[in-house]
């Protein structure tokens, strides 16, 4: 087996590296996403790295349908008894024995049995079908692999251990030494076998429907029908269970190929970093800036302030200022742009300020004017635009095309707890510009907001999956 690691910007050149050189018919055995910093830290790019395999094409690990029959036994050698000893009076009656004795039969020419080998099989799915004798779905092959990557990995032959002479046996048994190519099929036999007993398994775990196939899993979250066939396409029968990752990986490579992730808040090197949430009403961002500033000042330990502009809802006010006095920061409260200008200058020694604006209807033009005035006060303020995972796909759409005035950089997708799927949010975001910086799952402060990635959505997504397995 060949193994090889293949790095590139995204999954889909990684994957076309991979096909380049090993061909179509290697394996994915694991893949991963980090960024490589360029010169001094500046110039930071995603980098895809996929380990991947390719069985060598040795035709003496391909003949898996037919196994040559063993070579047969030999018949054991004529035993000839020795005559008595005789005593020699003299020469000529040793050299008259000599000549009455018979003389030894010659051996038998070994007959070597010769078996045409199959035709080596084209691809891992030939290989297995002939295993199992019967036809699969790519469903069942890619769980197949998922598994057998798993649980198998290759070993290196053990060396044929030289054996030490033996005493020739008695009469009555049989002598036949094993022949170092009986020894290779013998082996072969042992590792078909195994394999059989795999693939048996991983069937039969399959036909208890223990799971659900992750084509219906998508379809139950309501994702759109041309997402739905390009992450499920050819994998309809692939389950999601807890015996397999071939689900996980699919739908993960997918998130991380279509959509845009900016790893949260990222803090500046010099002077503060100064960050506002803004949205329509009801979307949770008072909750969800309280949860940040939790975040950053009993996990990270930085410096922080926070400032409200929604001056419309008293409890808004009321309930950051029982958060402020909770984690000992500095909560001013705004009336005009200009006091929010003066707010962000009295706090740049500060390593965050997070900023809460009053809830805006997208649909209301003087509201969307005022947000812009205030978010005008400072040309450094990074707009997070939140969105409730319960809205109505039509509506989030209206959401970004009416809030582009204002030219958020990044989204917030709020209350994945109270919908029933993410098909919402996938359909929403497929190759939208606007990168994903946190998802939050519940009311709880700080503990309920996740950094976004594809990981975590993807963890959410098997999580709501899991709850329709029978």
């Amino acid at each position: 087996m060949q193994i090889k690691v293949f790095k590139a910007g995204s999954m889909k050149e990684a994957m076309a590296a991979m096909k380049a050189e090993l061909g179509p018919n290697a394996v994915i055995l694991h893949s991963k996403k980090y960024k490589e910093s360029g010169l001094f830290g500046f110039r930071n790019r995603e980098i895809v790295e996929i380990t991947a395999a390719v069985e060598d094409t040795a035709p003496a690990v391909k003949p898996a349908k037919k196994i040559p029959a063993p070579v047969p036994k030999p018949a054991p050698p004529a035993v000839v008894e020795e005559p008595a000893p005789v005593e020699i009076e003299s020469q000529s009656d040793a050299e008259i024995l000599q000549e009455e004795k018979p003389a030894p039969i010659p051996p038998k020419p070994k007959v070597e049995q010769v078996t045409a080998a199959p035709p080596p099989k084209e691809n891992f799915a030939q290989a297995v079908e002939s295993l199992i004798g019967t036809e699969l779905t790519p469903g069942q092959i890619a769980q197949i692999k998922a598994m057998m990557l798993e649980q198998f990995s290759p070993q290196p032959t053990p060396p044929v251990e030289e054996k030490k002479p033996e005493l020739p046996p008695p009469p009555s048994e049989s002598v036949t030494a094993e022949s170092p190519e009986q020894t290779k099929i013998r082996r072969l036999e042992d590792e078909i076998a195994q394999m059989r007993a795999l693939l048996s398994e991983v069937l039969g775990k399959e036909n208890k429907k223990s799971g659900i196939s992750l084509h219906d899993a998508l379809k139950l979250q309501e994702i759109d029908e041309n997402i739905l066939g390009e992450i499920s396409a050819g994998a309809g029968d692939v389950f999601i269970d807890s015996q397999s990752n071939a689900a996980r990986w699919m739908f993960s490579s997918y998130l991380n190929e279509h959509l845009k992730f900016s790893n949260g808040i990222q803090l500046n090197r010099h002077g503060a970093k100064i960050v506002a949430l803004l949205g329509t009403t009801g979307v949770g961002k008072t909750t969800t800036l309280a949860k940040i500033a939790a975040k950053f000042v009993l996990e990270q330990g930085i410096s922080a302030a926070m400032i409200t502009a929604d001056t419309y809802r008293i409890s808004a006010v009321d309930q950051l200022r029982t958060y402020s006095d909770i984690l000992g920061l500095t909560l001013d409260v705004v009336y005009s742009p200009q006091e929010l200008a003066d707010a962000i200058d009295r706090h740049q020694n500060k390593d965050l300020v997070l900023i809460d604006t009053a809830g805006r209807s997208q649909h209301n033009d003087f509201q969307m004017q005022e947000l812009a005035d205030f978010l005008n006060a400072n040309p450094q303020i990074e707009k997070h635009l939140v969105i409730s995972s319960t809205t109505k796909l039509a509506d989030a759409k209206e959401i970004i095309k009416r809030f582009a005035a204002v030219d958020p950089e990044k989204i917030i997708i709020t209350k994945i707890d109270e919908t029933g799927g993410l098909g919402m949010v996938i359909n929403l975001l497929r190759d939208d510009k606007l990168a994903v910086s946190y998802v939050t799952t519940g009311q709880s402060v700080p503990d309920d907001i996740e950094v976004a990635s594809a990981e975590v959505l993807t963890n959410i997504f098997l999580k709501k999956a899991a709850e329709w397995i029978v």
